[in-house]
């Protein structure tokens, strides 16, 4: 366990520093994946017996498109995630057949499964014209017979993209929900990203949306270049106006080779104005009625057309099974019952010629994995539950057999003296400015074994370099 001092000054050196939001990913970082080998056969296996055990067991599908319009600058100045440029419909609908290839891949281990919900993510999803989608949806039918009845079905796009075609093609195939990457509704803030969308844009997608009985949702991002509390606040004001019930509203990751970083730092918020933001969009959508699901997703109640949909991450601690199809997805697999070693993390090839080559040779498409060891299945499901600012600790006694306070009680102890979070017998909630930490929060909790995961890398990389020395002594 990390010592109070270490703690505390890990805390006081940060608190300044940037937020880095990677718990998407779970844990660990894929830098850490460097597994060539994943045994799907094994995870095939495993699948089986849980059932046999459990019953219907539920898996979140993740199906990703590589294609995103093109944009000056490239990649609307701040995206970091792998993407291709779009080119023209033949290569978008020449993809979606390999898709449909690798589904079939997995189809006779997904008998028995339950589909819990679905998303269709990207890239841009909605570059696809109107008959694909239910082109897609017939593919997840045949590699999940059984729907859950509230799953939800979202399909993520850019508001320019719609029409009414593609709209009623989307309720029609089955799918329910519509999530919008709006990030910003002020145009001339929208414009540094490169892209075209318009106040009008968004507003007919959401009354198209509303017309044929779709959910839908809005990301908005804070932390933008010369944005500020008021510019914000107007955004989330006519997103309310505009009766959207479900907004994500979440803080810019600026990183990598992208615009926004070389030649648009120094006009962003500091870390201190980001947090401001955090506070004053939270409390502006809690006054409105709007309850914060998780530490960017707030929902109002009253949807008529809403589903329980989490975005990011599930409540359920009993298991994890997450199945990506497509360019540069991402598959998690895990469940405590699992002997040592048998839970996964996944990436597919993010480079397109070779997701496409691995698929056209029968095999699965993965690019380097994870075999994650009892601990680091437990951080994987905590980050998850830090998303939800919510630890059950009763269910993590059931799930793990262990008090998930007591496991890491010194981070928790000095969270709850800065008042970022309450702990009771029952559970450890994030409140105040705990959930816009909760990205440094969860980075401290995976310390010491990040410790160990850096100390293991170093050893690979000195082994690596062993036998060629060794060759050269031998001459």
């Amino acid at each position: 366990m990390l010592s109070p001092d270490y703690v505390n000054s890990h805390l006081d050196s940060h608190l300044g520093q940037r937020q880095v939001n990677k718990i998407q990913h779970g844990f660990p970082s894929p830098r850490f994946w460097n597994e060539l080998s994943v045994p799907i056969d094994e995870i095939a296996e495993d699948r089986r017996r849980l059932r046999e055990a459990d019953g219907p067991s539920p898996v979140f599908l993740y199906v990703g498109v590589p294609y995103c319009i093109q944009t000056d600058p490239g990649k609307c100045g701040y995206c970091l995630f792998p993407v291709e440029e779009f080119r023209g419909n033949a290569a978008l609908e020449d993809y979606y057949g390999y898709v449909e290839r690798e589904a079939e891949l997995y189809r006779g281990q997904m008998e028995g499964s339950v589909l819990a919900g679905a998303y269709f993510g990207g890239g841009t999803s909605n570059l696809y014209k109107a008959p694909v989608y239910h082109g897609l949806m017939d593919m997840v039918r045949r590699l999940f017979p059984d729907i859950r009845e509230e799953a939800d079905l979202t399909l993520e796009g850019i508001p320019q993209l719609f029409s009414w075609e593609k709209m009623q093609a989307i309720r029609d195939s089955g799918m329910n929900r519509i999530s919008m990457g709006v990030q910003q509704i002020n145009e001339r803030l929208n414009s540094f990203s490169g892209r075209k969308q318009t106040t009008k844009h968004v507003i007919q997608s959401l009354e198209w949306a509303r017309e044929l009985g779709l959910a839908a949702n809005v990301d908005l991002i804070f932390g933008w270049p010369q944005q500020t509390v008021d510019t914000m606040l107007e955004d989330l004001e006519t997103l309310i106006s505009w009766d959207v019930y479900d907004i994500t509203h979440y803080e810019l990751n600026v990183g990598g080779p992208t615009d926004f970083a070389l030649n648009r730092f120094h006009e962003l918020p500091s870390t201190l104005a980001n947090l401001e933001m955090y506070r004053a969009g939270r409390d502006f959508l809690l006054d409105h009625g709007y309850e914060q699901l998780s530490t960017y997703n707030f929902r109002r109640p009253g949807d008529p057309a809403s589903r329980d949909f989490r975005e990011g991450y599930s409540p359920r601690l009993e298991r994890v099974d997450a199945l990506g199809l497509g360019y540069a997805a991402i598959t998690f697999f895990g469940n405590p019952a699992l002997p040592p070693g048998r839970s996964w993390s996944f990436i597919n090839h993010q480079n397109l010629a070779k997701y496409k080559e691995a698929v056209d040779n029968g095999r699965f498409p993965i690019e380097r994995g994870f075999q994650h060891t009892p601990e680091d299945f437990l951080l994987t499901v905590l980050f998850r539950s830090l998303i939800g600012t919510e630890i059950d600790r009763t269910r993590y006694r059931v799930g793990f057999g262990l008090d998930i306070y007591e496991k890491f009680a010194t981070v928790w102890d000095a969270l709850a003296e800065r008042g970022y979070a309450q702990i009771t017998p029952e559970r450890i909630q994030l409140v105040g400015d705990g959930p816009f930490y909760a990205p440094m929060i969860s980075t401290l909790i995976a310390e010491e074994r990040y410790r160990e995961l850096r100390e293991e890398a170093a050893q690979r990389k000195k082994g690596a370099r062993r036998p060629v020395a060794a060759s050269r002594g031998g001459q």
